[in-house]
């Protein structure tokens, strides 16, 4: 606009023909054009970089399957989660672990607890099999990790992440990925537990609604409602919530831990929680920092103690 306008005066003045003005606008749009051209070819070469390196990162890493065939063992629910001193760091990082040991109390709900970056996601799915330790042991119950197959740890310690992944099929499709031989009945009844009935059932196709590529066409509190319903159709003897119920509203998560718990009573339940409404429910509680082991006990326990970490803990608990 302020060049035409200065072209439209220097036309007035006689110092520049219409046609000149006219040329030199559409040289101006076809330039900016091309330079706009090139900014979305810079921006679209970083994505598929991006994408080459994680496809790259897919092809080059280390198949998890072993030659050596594992057996399957049947897990017991009320099994203590024994880790003996694990040590455990990320790529070009230092230790986050070092010959850390804790007992998880096994058909107990416990709950880990600690700042952020103390290692408590870490733990989680070290146990579930997630993450390969530098050095130290595993063992639920009388099974140590290393010799159980992978399918069978995969199957009975099941892990729901904070934000969980959803094909673009319908939401029984999503459950029948995961576990092809569950029935219908049982995903209706493990979404009842959860609450995402509800919703469901207000879905023009119910349960054989189409998702969105990453559940997009859900809410936060629903995506999680769903991923917990599916995480708990298999009755898995190990269930590990990683900040799973963080998007519910602390009515919606009360009643949704109410029913979950009352499900999986005498079966090992493990939390990764900052919310006090969360951890006040909790048999168990882990408190970790920087790593290491700080505190356990019952939350009456923890609450009877003196030191520096009551501050901390008075603010959770």
């Amino acid at each position: 606009m302020v060049l035409l306008w200065y072209g439209g005066s220097l036309v007035i003045a006689q110092n520049l023909s219409i046609g000149q003005l006219m040329a030199f606008n559409s040289m101006n749009a076809n330039f900016i054009g091309l330079i706009a051209t090139i900014i979305g070819f810079v921006d679209e070469f970083a994505v598929a970089q991006t994408a080459i390196q994680r496809l790259d990162e897919v092809i080059d890493s280390t198949p998890e399957t072993s030659k050596i065939q594992k057996p399957w063992a049947d897990l017991d629910a009320t099994a203590n989660i024994v880790c003996h001193k694990l040590n455990f760091h990320y790529p070009g990082r230092v230790d986050l672990l070092e010959d850390f040991s804790v007992r998880i109390p096994g058909g107990k709900f416990t709950a880990l607890i600690g700042q952020s970056g103390c290692g408590k996601s870490t733990v989680a799915k070290i146990i579930a099999n997630l993450y390969q330790i530098d050095s130290g042991s595993i063992r639920y119950g009388k099974y140590h990790q290393p010799d159980l197959a992978l399918e069978c740890l995969r199957r009975q310690i099941v892990l729901i992440p904070q934000e969980a992944h959803f094909w673009s099929r319908s939401i029984f499709d999503n459950f029948r990925l995961s576990y092809p031989h569950i029935s219908f009945e049982q995903v209706v009844t493990a979404c009842q537990i959860t609450g995402a009935d509800e919703f469901i059932n207000r879905l023009p196709d119910g349960y054989h609604t189409v998702l969105g590529e990453f559940g997009t066409n859900m809410s936060g509190g629903q995506r999680q409602r769903l991923a917990i319903a599916r995480a708990i159709v298999s009755d898995p003897p190990i269930l590990i919530l990683d900040e799973s119920t963080g998007a519910l509203d602390p009515v919606s998560e009360a009643q949704v831990l109410e029913r979950l718990l009352t499900y999986r009573r005498g079966k090992t339940t493990i939390t990764i929680t900052h919310r006090p409404s969360v951890i006040n429910r909790a048999d168990w509680i882990i408190f970790i920092e920087d790593g290491s082991l700080k505190l356990e006990g019952s939350p009456q326990k923890l609450r009877s103690q003196s030191g520096s970490h009551l501050n901390f803990l008075e603010t959770i608990i």
